[in-house]
């Protein structure tokens, strides 16, 4: 798409009732747009499940999908987010300790199904109170395993849904062993509901699920649970992406990772002062995020709607097309963004920031929309951006982090997308980081006594840093003690 609309300019007709936009004004016409109160361009068939009840990504119909959202809501307002921020970090500290026992820290390891297995446990956590015990079992659950099976097959379906008379025989060619995990998921997923829903007057932590169970007179259908829990589950294991192709890109990006690490350990002495209320006011963590999440588009894809006979971004598109923004073409566009394919997490940094860089100056931010925008927007955008600051504050903070594959691996190039990304393989070895804290005497003027002062070390395969955690201002000497460990620090 990315070369189409260089070549054809900013809309592409990839098929006879089909158009691709890639401007941000049709962005905002598409899926902002509404008449009479209601969304304007209603959501394409593309994600049907064809299961009774649809999730709530997938649920076409604009009264059920306002009705589920609405009693969904409240699992993500801020004091729902900060319930679950115990869970998150509870689950990222298991993580965190399985991989320091484990080959990562020798010969490596392909980062890229770690994480799919901790976003997947996290998923079951905060959606039924269910950890799958990926991470601990080292062994892929049956609904990750069926999330990891059914991609192919189902882009296939895709494609055959546009030949109507075709599609039924997409069925015929769907696997054995994909039919088998599929359905085997499906069972699992029924158990895990009912179990959920006979134990919700002893359950006290809160879940997604306990939206839907409030009303005891008009409990849902355990299908409608089952659906939605699956689409919930799905949202984070889909941040396992994120977090891959955010460590592919620190551990190519030495001084990005430095700057991150540097502002991470300065903030927190320790691995257990880690809070989020903190990680929301470190701009290079924040900054790396947003950049690794423009770079790596999530849903790179478009998100179809169909048009009700309406003006996008000027142009007149009949009733009944198919429309939508390809928002991978967007956020790699020099029209919109300055070096759109390099890292450069500096180009969200606030703008008074001491290390801003004006070069990005005319990046129009307006492009960037990685949770869609309307009716139809993510809802759990808010918890995407807590779950992505804790997890990659408390592994950078914990672990340095060597890519060993660096030569053979281009992230782009070997990126695959089925319905789901198809990683490829992030080889990495980590080291612990311990902060290792000796004493040692400062002068703080000519009249005044000689205190101590804690001095951290940070070691790594380099040889260590060295920084400076001061009790009060110190008196730098000529020739004399502190200035060599100014000097020193000032070094790294």
């Amino acid at each position: 798409m990315q070369r189409a609309f260089k070549n054809y300019g900013d809309v592409v007709r990839i098929a006879p009732n089909e158009l691709v936009f890639i401007t941000p004004k049709a962005y905002t016409d598409i899926y902002t747009s509404s008449i009479n109160g209601r969304p304007g361009f209603v959501k394409s068939d593309m994600l049907d499940t064809g299961d009774k009840y649809e999730g709530l990504a997938s649920e076409r119909d604009i009264d059920k999908h306002r009705a589920a959202r609405k009693q969904l809501a409240p699992a993500f307002s801020p004091r729902s987010l900060k319930q679950y921020e115990s869970i998150i970090h509870a689950d990222v500290d298991e993580f965190v300790e399985v991989l320091k026992n484990s080959p990562a820290t020798g010969a490596g390891v392909d980062i890229a199904p770690w994480f799919e297995r901790a976003t997947c446990d996290l998923g079951g956590s905060i959606t039924l109170g269910h950890n799958f015990k990926n991470i601990q079992s080292g062994q892929n659950h049956p609904i990750l395993e069926s999330l990891l099976r059914i991609g192919h097959w189902a882009t296939f379906r895709n494609v055959m849904r546009r030949f109507p008379l075709l599609y039924p025989l997409s069925y015929v060619f769907l696997p054995p062993k994909v039919a088998f995990s599929y359905f085997r998921a499906h069972s699992t997923s029924k158990k895990l509901i009912r179990t959920r829903v006979e134990e919700r007057h002893d359950r006290k932590d809160l879940d997604y699920m306990t939206q839907f169970l409030k009303n005891e007179e008009a409990l849902p259908p355990d299908g409608f649970l089952v659906s939605q829990a699956g689409h919930l589950i799905l949202d984070h294991y889909e941040s396992s992406s994120v977090l891959t192709a955010g460590m592919c890109f620190l551990t190519t990006n030495d001084e990005v990772m430095k700057k991150l690490q540097s502002e991470l350990r300065t903030t927190f002495k320790s691995y257990e002062d880690i809070t989020e209320d903190k990680l929301q006011d470190l701009p290079w963590l924040n900054a790396t995020i947003e950049e690794v999440i423009r770079l790596h588009t999530n849903v790179p894809y478009g998100l179809p709607r169909i048009s009700p006979g309406h003006i996008v971004d000027g142009n007149y598109v009949a009733k009944g097309v198919v429309v939508s923004s390809c928002a991978y073409a967007t956020t790699h566009s020099e029209k919109y963004f300055s070096k759109p394919y390099e890292f450069k997490p500096q180009r969200w940094l606030p703008k008074d920031h001491a290390e801003y860089d004006h070069a990005f100056d005319g990046d129009d931010r307006a492009a960037f929309r990685p949770f869609s925008a309307g009716s139809r927007n993510c809802l759990g955008q808010a918890m995407a951006y807590l779950v992505l600051r804790i997890m990659f504050a408390k592994l950078c903070w914990k672990f340095q982090w060597e890519l060993l594959n660096k030569n053979e691996m281009d992230w782009d190039r070997d990126l695959r997308l089925y319905i789901v990304w198809q990683k490829p393989k992030v080889h990495v070895r980590i080291t612990p980081f311990e902060r290792k804290v000796i004493k040692v005497p400062v002068k703080l003027g000519p009249n005044a006594t000689t205190p101590y002062t804690e001095m951290d070390t940070d070691d790594d395969d380099e040889g260590g840093d060295l920084a400076i955690m001061a009790t009060a201002p110190c008196d730098i000497r000529r020739g004399g003690f502190n200035q060599k460990i100014c000097a020193l620090n000032n070094k790294t």
